[in-house]
């Protein structure tokens, strides 16, 4: 095997590695969107009052969805990174995380 068709597998290989992690960081980010939607459902559902019991599940679930969330906004972090993307300060207006208590 030549150095040119070594060189070129590997550009190859490198191509598809930056493509699946790209796929990966629109994965994270869409899920990202969905726990924060579901965050903002369940805390309307919270406010605007329920029966005990009712509000008790969903103060428990919009907690379990906090830290869900929170783990998949790591997660895109991490994941920009293996781009090479280092600057982060804008996830926070895109990805805002509402407070961890409803």
């Amino acid at each position: 095997m030549g150095q040119e068709t070594i060189r070129a597998q590997h550009q190859s290989l490198l191509k598809e590695l930056q493509e699946e992690r790209a796929a990966a960081l629109a994965r994270i980010s869409r899920r990202l969107e969905r726990l924060l939607e579901q965050l903002q459902a369940t805390r309307e559902r919270i406010v605007h009052g329920r029966d005990d019991d009712d509000r008790a599940r969903d103060i428990a679930s919009y907690r379990e969805l906090h830290k869900q969330a929170v783990k998949y906004r790591c997660y895109l972090e991490v994941q920009r990174e293996a781009l090479g993307l280092r600057q982060h300060q804008l996830l926070d207006e895109f990805y805002r995380l509402p407070p961890a208590e409803p």
